[in-house]
């Protein structure tokens, strides 16, 4: 059963098909609840107003992420949450995840940092290693 999913989006391809999937899923499951999270890396900088300069657009853009992935369940007078967190996105979506009891979790296979999957491996890998849920993976 789907009471509240987790869905998780940066604006790729196949975040975006995931989003999609979790509104097909939302017509079977009238009672879930969907809450979009689009978390953004800020990068370490020394110079503090650079880096809140940066942290500003940084988080502008995810909102952004959020209100294009919300037009989806929106086409379909499907409520849902928007939310948008700094940090490794991996280790957040997991932690948001079991900090605010959601049961399911749905991501995209790769992101939009396909060199960072290959150097680093896939926020999809980590948040399958860190979920205490069932992770749902959209290629």
């Amino acid at each position: 059963m789907f009471k509240k999913v987790l869905v998780a989006t940066d604006s790729s391809e196949n975040a975006q098909t995931a989003v999609e999937y979790a509104s097909r899923l939302v017509k079977h499951h009238p009672e879930a609840r969907v809450i979009l999270l689009s978390v953004y890396k800020i990068p370490n900088l020394r110079e503090y107003d650079a880096h809140v300069n940066i942290e500003n657009a940084l988080r502008r853009r995810s909102q952004g992420i959020l209100d294009e992935a919300a037009g989806v369940f929106d086409t379909q007078g499907v409520p849902v949450e928007k939310i948008s967190l700094p940090g490794d996105p991996g280790q957040v979506i997991a932690e948001y995840a079991r900090e605010n009891d959601c049961d399911h979790i749905i991501v995209g296979a790769t992101g939009q940092s396909r060199l960072g999957a290959m150097l680093f491996g896939s926020v999809a890998r980590k948040v399958i290693q860190l979920a205490r849920c069932p992770v749902i993976v959209i290629r």
